[in-house]
């Protein structure tokens, strides 16, 4: 017993956190447990489950970096024989990273040389928005909404940030002035709402037309394939319009209840817009340059869009287009531009390596190594186990009942792996499942694919998600805690949404 006091008595006193101890046995413990539990599953499917069982541990009791976590796990992964490692780390190559690499160069160059923080200014100007912390939080999601109907979200989240990184840095000390808030080692809640606005906001107009996510794609395939009706790209925006909107508002309520701003407008906002604006003089050949770059990185962004609506979608310029140009290689080719352009020949290039090397490389890290355990859940069979077990489990459910777990079920495997994995999983099960129980196997597709294209949760959800908490402005469980309750009703509003638009549209009765 005294041993034990003396234990916890050290322990308060020292920098070791409790958590973290608990976490370093609990971790291991729940792995045995798993591993040893009498499942009927192949010993890789159970060895992985253990091992996403003590990644989730570990991470909600922060034994490592968040981001160093799944790269452990992948390495045990090894060791259990899950995979080899070039299995293990073959997401690394993931088309995703090489976005979030382009994407942070460009981001640097916007903030470095101030392109940012003029487009900022320039949105502030506009009537009545720089007034309130409210409306420019809720102003910045609208416009990411808007953008994500068009291009993917990753790429709308890459275009935002450095704007968004400058409208906070522009009020900033007129908040904390104005507040009596001052913590340099916290952001400020104004700074969360409008980082996390610019990352749900981009993912959560995506959702719009059946081009804004490739799992949108595919679950729009299986719909076409496999039922009567015609489900045109008309139809579509016609079922997911009113539900966006409410989303939408559902999503500026939860974020700003949640991060609410030191203060709900700012004293002479618009006399401090005007004289920031002209401190900013002419624009800079750097500032130039970047501002060609990142034109030239949206426009190729919106050329597969552009040519699906010109020519069609499937059609063999749309094909071209989309093959040969998409949003991972387009921001290559941006942040490879930056280091060409010339600014002098005193002050030589746009960017230089310096530069790159300043990026934050740890979302890389989160990303890849997320990615690749999402991979191995797909090739050893584990998601599509647990995927149609949770169904089968549901056949006891109301048709009412299935479709909200369908929604529910797609959320959370699109948390844990990719929505376009929760897709490829559960559009071929849940609409049996549907019908056993006495509904409709359109509306559980529909709902299965609108639910997937959610999560908020957590930094590798969405490639939106892991752009945005890149920039170190959100902290992880400010991230987890909003996008916890955007989940919960963003389940319900698409259960409910779906359920309603089929009957006004008279597709379903």
């Amino acid at each position: 017993m005294g041993y034990m006091r003396k234990f916890l008595d050290k322990l308060a006193h020292s920098s070791i956190r409790g958590d973290k101890l608990i976490g370093i046995v609990l971790g291991p413990t729940v792995l045995l447990i798993v591993i040893h539990l009498p499942l009927d599953m192949t010993p890789d499917q159970q060895n992985l489950l253990g091992l996403v069982a003590m990644t989730l541990v570990f991470w909600v009791l922060r034994v490592f970096p968040i981001a160093l976590t799944p790269v452990i796990t992948l390495g045990l992964a090894v060791i259990l024989n899950v995979a080899s490692d070039r299995e293990a780390f073959s997401a690394f190559s993931s088309p995703t990273l090489f976005l979030l690499i382009g994407s942070f160069i460009l981001t640097h160059a916007m903030t470095r040389h101030g392109l940012g923080r003029r487009i900022s200014l320039m949105v502030l100007s506009l009537p009545t928005v720089a007034s309130s912390t409210y409306r420019i939080v809720i102003a910045f999601g609208a416009l990411a909404a808007l953008m994500s109907t068009v291009l993917d979200n990753g790429a709308v989240a890459a275009i935002l940030l450095p704007i968004a990184i400058s409208l906070s840095r522009t009020f900033s000390d007129d908040i904390e002035a104005q507040s009596g808030v001052s913590d340099d080692t916290h952001p400020l809640a104004f700074t969360v709402a409008l980082m996390l606005m610019t990352a749900y906001g981009s993912t959560v107009g995506a959702l719009l037309t059946p081009l804004g996510d490739a799992s949108n794609l595919v679950g729009w395939a299986h719909m076409r394939r496999y039922n009567d009706i015609d489900v045109t790209i008309g139809l579509w925006v016609a079922v997911a319009a009113p539900i966006v909107i409410v989303l939408f508002g559902a999503l500026c309520a939860i974020v700003l209840a949640l991060n609410r701003p030191e203060v709900g407008s700012i004293r002479g906002a618009r006399a401090t817009v005007a004289a920031h604006r002209a401190k900013l003089g002419r624009m800079t050949r750097a500032e130039k340059n970047t501002a060609v770059v990142f034109v030239m990185a949206v426009v190729l962004w919106l050329l597969p869009s552009l040519a699906g609506l010109i020519y069609g979608s499937g059609s063999a310029a749309h094909t071209l287009v989309t093959e040969r140009l998409p949003p991972s290689v387009v921001a290559i080719l941006a942040a490879a531009a930056l280091f060409l352009l010339p600014v002098g020949w005193q002050k030589g290039f746009t960017l230089k390596w310096d530069d790159a090397r300043n990026t934050n490389w740890e979302p890389i890290l989160l990303v890849g190594a997320t990615l690749a355990l999402g991979s191995l859940m797909g090739s050893t069979g584990l998601a599509q186990e647990v995927g149609g077990r949770l169904a089968a489990y549901a056949e006891n459910f109301s048709a009412i009942g299935v479709y909200a777990f369908a929604a529910a079920l797609a959320t959370a495997f699109s948390e844990l792996t990719t929505n376009l994995v929760s897709v490829t999983v559960l559009v071929p099960i849940i609409p049996a499942v549907a019908e056993a129980a006495g509904g409709d196997s359109l509306q559980a597709t529909w709902t299965a694919t609108f639910a997937a294209i959610y999560g908020f949760m957590l930094p590798i959800s969405t490639s939106a998600n892991a752009i945005v908490y890149g920039s170190g402005q959100i902290p992880f469980w400010k991230m987890v805690k909003t996008g916890l309750f955007v989940d919960v009703s963003g389940v319900i509003l698409v259960a409910v949404g779906v359920h309603i638009m089929l009957r006004v549209l008279g597709i379903a009765g």
